[in-house]
């Protein structure tokens, strides 16, 4: 569980990090005053739903880093 966390942390760096990169590219700052003249439950949803997506993204990748490569092989469809 700790690693799933871990993992989610390090998504949701990342996905701040892009967020303030943004501001840094000309067409992608002229949404920021669109963003915050949303009414605060539709900006709470959409953090939450953020959020909520780099946690599912987290356990896949926690899944997939612990699967065996057997499981991997048969999940993918192994052509050999």
């Amino acid at each position: 569980m700790i690693s799933v966390l871990r993992i989610a942390g390090v998504m949701m760096m990342v996905a701040g990090g892009l967020l303030m990169a943004s501001w840094f590219v000309e067409p992608l700052r002229a949404l920021w005053p669109w963003l915050l003249n949303l009414p605060l439950p539709v900006r709470l949803g959409l953090a939450l739903s953020a959020l909520g997506l780099l946690i599912v993204f987290a356990t896949v990748v926690h899944d997939r880093l612990r699967a065996d490569e057997r499981s991997l092989r048969e999940e993918l469809g192994d052509d050999s």
